[in-house]
């Protein structure tokens, strides 16, 4: 009896060893471009804090990771259906929860505000009956918090597809403000030349935190469970700290070195 009970433990420890490896050997990773978070070169390679990062854990795993740039709303989807493995860099919500399974930890941090023409100042002052009758814009499929979410609801908001449209029409005065983020805006900026300067103006709306997503489904969560502790290992040791101040990213506090 002894032996038996022996046996179904050793077997126990066996199935919980092995569980949680990752058994595919090569991996999908989606996201849109994001300045210095996942972008892909004029020679095709692709670079970022998010693409640092996923190909160290790539090789600590002895997997390949593919990547592929799409329209946000389409990689999301890509994701939520279980056609690609990673979802590099968004904003956590809760409708998005409902949908995806995210990263323990976030890996970089943005400040979400709001852009206006330079010689066209607002009343802005962190308080929306202020803006009342604006014309405002922000990006489709793009998360900006609960509060200006629900706090817009009355508000004239016209959606882009690209920020490139939205500051285009900002800077012409089709838009009085464009809530955006500082990171993505300023790469666009010097990129394109517009007719008037824009610029961003305080208070913030929100901070946000990107992470990692994967699809929610149970054969995805041995991949989760591993990247979350490789994540947590790089913010341990101080290299996402790192990686982030070569790239020129922001990163929660909590991951900064000491």
């Amino acid at each position: 009896m002894a032996v038996k009970n022996t046996l179904k433990q050793l077997l126990l420890l066996l199935l919980l060893s092995t569980s949680g490896a990752i058994n595919a050997q090569e991996l999908l990773a989606v996201g849109t471009s994001f300045s210095q978070i996942f972008e892909q070169k004029s020679n095709g390679e692709y670079s970022g804090l998010g693409v640092d990062i996923l190909n160290r854990f790539a090789e600590q795993q002895k997997v390949v990771i593919h990547y592929q740039i799409a329209p946000w709303r389409r990689a999301q989807a890509m994701v939520e259906r279980g056609q690609a493995d990673i979802l590099i860099g968004p904003y956590i919500s809760e409708a998005r929860q409902k949908v995806l399974a995210f990263s323990s930890l976030a890996f970089y941090r943005d400040e979400i505000v709001f852009y206006a023409r330079t010689n066209n100042p607002t009343t802005w002052d962190g308080t929306y009956d202020n803006i009342h009758g604006l014309r405002i814009g922000k990006m489709q499929g793009w998360s900006y918090g609960y509060r200006f979410n629900e706090r817009t609801k009355t508000l004239t908001i016209n959606e882009f597809a690209d920020l490139k449209s939205g500051i285009e029409r900002l800077s012409r005065g089709d838009l009085d403000l464009l809530a955006t983020n500082v990171r993505n805006t300023q790469a666009v900026l010097s990129q394109i030349k517009i007719p008037q300067a824009i610029t961003p103006i305080m208070p913030v709306i929100d901070i946000q935190d990107g992470f990692m997503a994967f699809p929610k489904y149970q054969k995805f969560q041995p991949l989760q469970q591993h990247f979350d502790q490789f994540l947590q290992a790089m913010y341990d040791s101080g290299e996402l700290a790192k990686l982030a101040k070569i790239r020129g990213v922001t990163i929660p506090s909590s991951a900064l070195i000491d």
